[in-house]
């Protein structure tokens, strides 16, 4: 369920098509960006979006390969699916995944925050767009990918996107979450687990050793 593509894969890949050039200081004209996250998206914010729905199934697709009798790896990870099978109803016009986002009534009213600043307005940066969805997200979508071998360039740059802004460091030159800030991220490969193992998350280590003793 860690790579189903709701929050939080739905919010970064917008913001860094919006924001990915910004310095994180110089104010935008408010008239100039869009208020609402979602029913505003803009192109570079459609193509990162789909391009991270992309990375997600290929990492789907190699998990298949380690659990080969996994039922839930067998479903469509994609975003287009994932948004048109919860929100169905509520969907004007599910042509594709953007269209599906943007006319999705349950998002329709999601704004952007922002901060008043002179001369303009800022993104909030403190606000789980960016403090949350990314080590608990974004970090964790890499992670796996690292640990199978799947190359994922769109995550990638929206985590160096956006752990600049924080001030963090989680991925670094060497291609890996292992950055000073590491610890803060939910990261699979440091609980001790391998492909082979991701279904089972950590379930084993809360339980008594006489149980563990018993089912060995």
């Amino acid at each position: 369920s860690s790579l189903w593509p709701n929050t939080p894969p739905l919010p970064p890949p917008i913001l860094y098509g919006l924001f990915k050039d910004w310095d994180g200081l110089a104010a935008y004209d408010p008239e100039a960006v869009p208020s609402f996250i979602y029913a505003d998206m803009r192109t570079e914010s459609a193509k990162a979006m789909v391009g991270e729905s992309d990375e997600l199934c290929a990492i789907v697709l190699k998990l298949r390969t380690f659990l080969p009798h996994n039922e839930h790896l067998k479903n469509d990870f994609s975003m287009f699916h994932c948004v048109n099978e919860n929100y169905k109803e509520q969907i004007t016009c599910a042509y594709d995944a953007v269209s599906s986002v943007m006319t999705n009534k349950a998002f329709a009213k999601h704004k952007i925050p922002y901060t008043k600043v002179e001369g303009g307005v800022v993104p909030t940066l403190k606000h789980k767009f960016f403090e949350t969805d990314l080590p608990f997200g974004l970090c964790t979508f890499k992670d796996i990918a690292v640990m199978i071998g799947v190359e994922t360039p769109i995550i990638d740059a929206m985590i160096r996107w956006n752990q600049k802004l924080i001030g963090k460091e989680y991925l670094t030159d060497d291609n890996q979450i292992n950055g000073r800030d590491a610890g803060e991220c939910v990261l699979p490969s440091r609980f001790g687990l391998t492909p082979q193992t991701l279904e089972f998350g950590n379930r084993s280590m809360g339980e008594p050793e006489s149980k563990r003793s018993r089912t060995a």
